[in-house]
C-alpha cells in the first residue's frame, strides 16, 4: 500500500543566470572574459544578467549598458551580447530532456524567463540508492556540461522552488517529506510574488513564511488579492501545482481490429489476453505501472462497451490485471459479435518499490496481497463502495474528514492533515451531533453530570474547552466549545456547548 501513503517527490534544479550560462556553455572561449547580457527598451539598453567577473567589477541588472562598459579595466575582455530569451528556453528544454534519465516528467517553472528545471522524483530515488545520491549524480553531470546549479526536492513544487533559491553556490538539499514546519523559516522572496508585494510585505515587518502564515486570510486576500494566498497554499501542498512536462506522456495503447466477429467467450479471452500481454510488454522495459487500465470494445453491431480498472496502486502484473478485467466481463452481456479490442493504459508512474516496504515492517506479500484484494472488492462492488477516510483543511470536525475511493490519488494535501495529535479528536465521530441536557455548576462553565435520553452520566473530569468558530465569512457560521469529558463509568466523550444558543451536544466518544 505504499502508493497510498507515498507523498509526491519534486525536484528543482535552478540554474542562476540562466542566460549567462547557456551563453558561456557555448562558446567556452568566454569563461575568461567580463560578459554582459543586455536587453533594449524603450528608454534604452539596460543589463539583463552578467557573469561574475562583471559582478566583481560592479556591473548590476538594471543599470544602463553604456554605464556597464565603464566598469571594465583596460585589460578585461569586455563582451557584451544582446539577451535572446527565446534561444535561451529552447536551450532550457535540451538540457530537460538530456535530464529525462532523472525523472518522467520534466518541466520548466512558468514564468516567461525560466531558470529552473522541475521534476517529478517521486518513486524514482531508489534507482539511485536514494535521493541525497540522485541529487549529488544529476549535479555530477550538469558540471560536466558546464552549467552550476542549485537543488532541492521536496513535497511540492513550491517548496522545492523556495528552497532551492535559498541554496548558496553548488549547494543541494532535501527536505524531509515529514518536515512540515520548515517552510515556517523561509524568507517571503520563496513565495514566488511580484517585487511590490514584497516591498508591502516589507514595509509592514513582515519577513517570513512563518509570520505570514499568522495573519487572518481575509485580510491578506483583501490587501493583496488572491496571488499571495494561491502561492502560500501552492508552497503548503494544500492548492494543486502540477509539472507541464517539455516532452508529451508517450501514450500506451495495445488494439486490434478484426475482420470477423467473434462470439465465443475462450476466443475473446484468448485475444484481450494477447493485447494485455503486448500492453504491459510496452510499459516493463521503462519500469513503469499502471493505475488505470481502459479497456474499449467494438461489437459487429456498431455497440461499444467500455471498461474502467482502477486500482490502489501501480502495476505491470499481466495476470493481476487479467484476473480484474475477467470479474468485469463476467458482468457483460453482449448481444453481437465483437470486432474490435483497444486496451490502454493510462495514469502510467513507476512501479512501487518493495524493498522499502519490507524494511518498514509490513512483507511485500502482505501489502501485495491487501492491494490485490482492495483492487478485486472495487472491481466487483464498484469504485464508490470501498472507500478510506481522508483529512480535509476544515477546522469543523464532522467537516474535517471524508470518504474516497480507495483507488483514488492520495494527495500531498491529504497527507498533511495530522496537526491534531490523536487524542485531540475521539475514535468515533458522528456525522450529526447528538443533543444532550447538562447541569453546569458554573455558567457557561463546564458540564458535571448529562443527560442522554433517560440515563443520567456522572462527569468524573473533563478537559477544555477547545473553541472552534469557523466559517462567519460564508454565512452560517460554527462557534461550539469543546470538552473531553470523562463519566464515572469510565466513558470517554466528547461535546460541545453551542455558543449562540447555549445547547449542548454530544459528538463523539474514545473507544
Amino acid at each position: 500500500m505504499s502508493s497510498h501513503t507515498r507523498p509526491q517527490r519534486v525536484l528543482c534544479c535552478w540554474f542562476p543566470d540562466w542566460s549567462v550560462q547557456r551563453l558561456i556553455a557555448s562558446q567556452p572561449e568566454l569563461r575568461r572574459s567580463m560578459v554582459v547580457l543586455t536587453e533594449s527598451t524603450k528608454r534604452g539598453d539596460f543589463v539583463y544578467q552578467c557573469n561574475d567577473l562583471a559582478k566583481r567589477r560592479g556591473v548590476r541588472p538594471g543599470m544602463p549598458a553604456s554605464e556597464a562598459e565603464t566598469f571594465a579595466k583596460t585589460h578585461d575582455s569586455l563582451k557584451i551580447r544582446q539577451a535572446s530569451l527565446d534561444q535561451d528556453k529552447t536551450a532550457l528544454v535540451e538540457v530537460a530532456l538530456r535530464c529525462e534519465p532523472y525523472s518522467f516528467c520534466i518541466g520548466l517553472e512558468e514564468t516567461d524567463r525560466p531558470e529552473c528545471l522541475l521534476m517529478d522524483v517521486t518513486g524514482i530515488a531508489h534507482f539511485f540508492s536514494g535521493e541525497h545520491a540522485l541529487l549529488e549524480q544529476l549535479q555530477q553531470e550538469l558540471s560536466s556540461q558546464g552549467f552550476e546549479t542549485r537543488l532541492a526536492i521536496a513535497n511540492t513544487v513550491g517548496m522545492a522552488w523556495a528552497v532551492a533559491h535559498c541554496l548558496e553556490t553548488s549547494q543541494r538539499m532535501i527536505v524531509p517529506a515529514t518536515d512540515r514546519a520548515f517552510k515556517d523559516k523561509l524568507s517571503i522572496g520563496a513565495l514566488r510574488l511580484p517585487e511590490t508585494v514584497l516591498a508591502k510585505l516589507g514595509r509592514l515587518g513582515i519577513y517570513t513564511i512563518g509570520q505570514l502564515q499568522k495573519l487572518d486570510r481575509c485580510s491578506l486576500w483583501s490587501r493583496f488579492g488572491e496571488e499571495l494566498l494561491r502561492r502560500m497554499d501552492q508552497l503548503a501542498g494544500e492548492r494543486p501545482e502540477s509539472i507541464t512536462s517539455c516532452r508529451p506522456v508517450p501514450r500506451f495503447i495495445a488494439s486490434r481490429r478484426l475482420e470477423y466477429g467473434l462470439t465465443q467467450p475462450e476466443t475473446i479471452e484468448q485475444l484481450w489476453l494477447s493485447l494485455l500481454e503486448r500492453l504491459v510488454s510496452l510499459l516493463s522495459p521503462m519500469r513503469l505501472g499502471t493505475r488505470h487500465l481502459r479497456c474499449h470494445f467494438v461489437m459487429d453491431n456498431r455497440s461499444e462497451h467500455e471498461i474502467n480498472i482502477r486500482l490502489c496502486g501501480t502495476t505491470a502484473d499481466v495476470r493481476r490485471l487479467a484476473n480484474l478485467l475477467r470479474l468485469q466481463l463476467e458482468r457483460q452481456h453482449w448481444n453481437a459479435p465483437l470486432v474490435g479490442i483497444r486496451l490502454e493504459a493510462l495514469e502510467v508512474a513507476p512501479l512501487d518499490r518493495t524493498q522499502r516496504e519490507m524494511l518498514e515492517g509490513a512483507s511485500h506479500d502482505q501489502a501485495c496481497r491487501f492491494s490485490q484484494l482492495l483492487d478485486r472488492l472495487s472491481s466487483r462492488l464498484g469504485n464508490e463502495a470501498v472507500t478510506r477516510p481522508a483529512g480535509q483543511p476544515n477546522p469543523i470536525p464532522e467537516l474535517s474528514v471524508r470518504l474516497v475511493p480507495v483507488t483514488e490519488v492520495f494527495s500531498a494535501k491529504t497527507v498533511e492533515q495530522d496537526a491534531l495529535l490523536p487524542l485531540d479528536r475521539p475514535t468515533a465521530l458522528f456525522p450529526c451531533p447528538r443533543p444532550i441536557e447538562v447541569i453546569a455548576v458554573i455558567p457557561d462553565g463546564p458540564p458535571t453530570a448529562l443527560f442522554w435520553k433517560s440515563d443520567r452520566l456522572e462527569i468524573a473530569q473533563c478537559w477544555g474547552p477547545e473553541r472552534i468558530e469557523f466559517g462567519w465569512w460564508l454565512g452560517p457560521f460554527v462557534r461550539r466549545d469543546y470538552y473531553r469529558v470523562e463519566t464515572t463509568k469510565g466513558k470517554r466523550l466528547w461535546v460541545f456547548r453551542r455558543l449562540q444558543d447555549d445547547r449542548w451536544f454530544w459528538h463523539g466518544e474514545w473507544f
